[in-house]
């Protein structure tokens, strides 16, 4: 085996003469200690017997103070100070290799408002009663100040109907209004000129033989401008208002003149989620007949509030009401409104009740009936309260639904009957009739839509009156349906159908029983009216229609002794000059 290698460190000169130096000290040392303690035992063994010990005092022992040490430790800032440096940058550019292409911006459909055309004039003519039919509207474009606009129309028939008078008629209307449009308001101005001219052509001719048209001749000629001034206020601390002030003038051919003007100011103002509305009326008409002139003020005044929920809305006001027509009364009605959405807008129950002053005219009634007696009584009619409760909401998404029940009672509710007094021999025209009545309506609404392309509409109504003088309600249907649809066709073809259904009504007339001629009531049997209408859009400004009405041809009566007309048609054009 091979021997292992030692290796030993080498050491300096200098540290084998230190070594060498310390062994000898030592040596030294040590010969000292020993003969020194030599000599101290040899001394203590000679002494100890002589010496005598004695204790003068008890021992107490007692300890110093241990010393103490102060070991802080010596903190040393590690943080070097740095000097203020002065630097400063050379900017340099950078030119990358690549070239930035902006993107071009994406091209929307319908980006910029349609075309509006300014005027649109629709004519058409109806032979079979000789009925000539025209409308044209002139409007501005679109502004952002103003707007301005006129609608004109003329609408006749020379009527000639078996058994009874001429029937010719008249309507004729034009409307001028303009709109000025403010930061924070709009100012509407309204003018109206209405000519209507009808004949009282309800009566037998095998036993009367008028043969001048202006013996049963009637005209209304109206004259009406309004004004408008309507906030809009899009900050909830301002009061938004409404103010509407109107006036017209009414006449006929039998020197009957109605003068009307009213004032209409609401105002409404949010606090938090709750609104508070304040409505005032001032509504006042002079009518002079004959040598007898009337004068009627209505004044009224309405707060109200409205709560919303996150599924519940309530209306809650009253109404206090000055009635001035002969004496002066004073009546108050209440106002609630509640609704409550029990699911999702599929069913929302809602309650409520009402009521108000309504006010009789010969604008009103004639526009109803335009075959009343130019000496009509008047005299308002006070919806002392109407209760109401209903059900609404949508079935789908096109789909919506409404139905109610509500009970209502008045004071000199209006009717109808002819006049059989002996200044109008022939028996043709109408006089009102007031009577205190109650009044139950169900009524219900269904809707469907389907976009622009499908709109069908069915509503209807039952009415049950309770007279309190009358024997009957006269002329006032038990019961009335309305079906309206409207079928677009790519916008090119529209067809609409209306199908219009009134019970049964009964009139104060003269019955002949065994040759005697007695008035009672009599009753009128109810009827229905299908309409259709097609039209067909040959461009943006050219399009055709036909309108069929009355198609099944019934000879109906809406008010007694006044038949309709039977099925007739009309064919016209519409056109857009500009």
């Amino acid at each position: 085996m091979k021997s292992e290698t030692k290796y030993h460190t080498p050491q300096l000169k200098s540290e084998v003469q230190y070594k060498v130096y310390d062994e000898r000290k030592l040596r030294w040392i040590l010969s000292i200690l020993l003969f020194l303690g030599y000599i101290a035992v040899t001394l203590a063994q000679t002494e100890l017997n002589d010496i005598n010990y004695g204790v003068k005092s008890d021992f107490e022992p007692t300890i110093k103070d241990a010393i103490k040490f102060s070991d802080l430790p010596e903190i040393k800032d590690s943080v070097k100070r740095m000097d203020n440096l002065k630097y400063g940058i050379t900017s340099t550019p950078l030119f990358p290799k690549y070239q930035v292409q902006t993107i071009d911006a994406a091209k929307l459909q319908n980006e910029s408002l349609p075309k509006l055309y300014q005027s649109l004039l629709k004519v058409g003519y109806g032979p079979f009663y000789n009925m000539p039919y025209g409308e044209f509207w002139l409007g501005s474009n679109r502004g952002r100040d103003n707007s301005y606009g006129a609608h004109l129309k003329h609408f006749s028939s020379t009527t000639h109907l078996r058994d009874v008078g001429y029937g010719g008629f008249s309507d004729n209307a034009i409307n001028v209004f303009g709109k000025k449009f403010y930061k924070k308001h709009t100012l509407n101005a309204d003018f109206n000129y209405e000519r209507n001219v009808v004949h009282y052509y309800g009566y037998d001719t095998t036993l009367n033989k008028l043969n001048d048209k202006k013996y049963t001749r009637q005209r209304y000629q109206l004259l009406e401008p309004k004004l408008q001034l309507l906030s809009h206020y899009t900050d909830s601390t301002h009061v938004n208002h409404n103010i509407q002030l109107s006036y017209y003038n009414l006449q006929n051919l039998h020197r009957e003149t109605e003068n009307n003007i009213k004032l209409n100011a609401t105002g409404n103002l949010f606090v938090n989620k709750e609104k508070l509305n304040i409505n005032f009326l001032t509504d006042f008409y002079n009518h002079k007949q004959s040598n007898d002139t009337l004068n009627n003020l209505i004044m009224s005044i309405n707060p109200s509030f409205e709560a919303n929920g996150n599924k519940w809305h309530a209306d809650i006001g009253l109404t206090g009401t000055i009635d001035n027509f002969i004496k002066t009364r004073f009546y108050f009605y209440p106002q609630l409104n509640l609704h409550y959405d029990v699911y999702e807008n599929m069913i929302i129950p809602y309650v409520g009740a009402n009521g108000g002053l309504i006010k009789n005219s010969l604008r009103s009634l004639s526009k109803e009936n335009p075959f009343v007696d130019t000496t009509i009584h008047y005299a308002n009619t006070n919806n002392k309260i109407s209760l109401f409760g209903g059900l609404r909401g949508h079935l789908s998404s096109n789909t919506s639904y409404d139905g109610k029940v509500s009970y209502s009672q008045y004071d000199s509710l209006y009717f109808y009957s002819i006049d059989y007094s002996g200044a109008n021999q022939i028996y043709n025209r109408f006089n009102v009739l007031y009577d205190n009545a109650s009044l139950v309506n169900v009524s219900g609404q269904l809707k469907h839509q389907l976009k622009e392309k499908l709109n069908l509409i069915a509503k209807g109504n039952y009415y049950l009156y309770k007279t309190k003088n009358l024997t009957r309600a006269y002329h006032k249907p038990d019961f009335d349906l309305t079906f309206s649809g409207i079928y677009n066709l790519q916008s090119k073809i529209i067809v609409r159908a209306d199908l219009f259904i009134l019970g049964s009504q009964w009139a104060y007339t003269q019955v002949t029983d065994n040759g005697v001629s007695n008035l009672k009531p009599k009753q009128i049997k109810g009827w229905a009216d299908l309409n259709l209408e097609g039209e067909y859009r040959y461009s943006k400004m050219l399009s055709f229609f036909a309108r069929f009405n009355n198609i099944a041809g019934q000879r109906y009566y809406r008010w007694e002794r006044y038949p309709s007309q039977r099925f007739n048609f009309m064919l016209g054009v519409t056109f857009v000059p500009f």
